[in-house]
């Protein structure tokens, strides 16, 4: 087993919970609070709630971890995709072409751009107020 595989999956347990949830339903919200993204812990409650040998459930928990370590490479180039996008956009356009490329967006998409512009109003002014200890 390649362990990079289970620490990438440990490291964002939170993220994985649902699609292990999903792939191993007798789990419940408590067993998967209690396992906390241990390999090990995941191992043991499985063979206690499905009645299978150790090796045959390391061998599922296996296959899990390289799915999920595909999911994540598959994202991380989605991001860096979309991050060189971006990068040509702002050294290929002027700045009235993208003022010009926003007004459009804001009219075509009226409801998800007062959003966007709601929750990027939240995030800066959560950042620039003092914190309240």
């Amino acid at each position: 087993m390649d362990t990079s595989n289970w620490t990438s999956i440990q490291g964002e347990w939170n993220k994985y919970k649902g699609q292990i949830k999903e792939k191993w339903g007798k789990l419940t919200d408590d067993d998967l609070m209690r396992i906390g993204g241990s390999r090990d812990q995941l191992i043991g409650t499985l063979q206690q709630r499905y009645g299978m040998a150790k090796d045959r459930v390391e061998e599922q928990v296996d296959e899990f971890a390289d799915h999920a370590s595909g999911w994540i490479h598959q994202a991380k180039s989605k991001v860096a995709d979309y991050a060189e996008q971006g990068k040509e956009y702002f050294q290929e356009h002027s700045v009235s072409e993208m003022v010009s490329d926003l007004n459009s967006l804001i009219k075509r998409y009226p409801v998800q751009s007062t959003l966007v512009g709601l929750g990027l109003g939240y995030l800066v002014g959560r950042i620039l107020s003092p914190s309240r200890s």
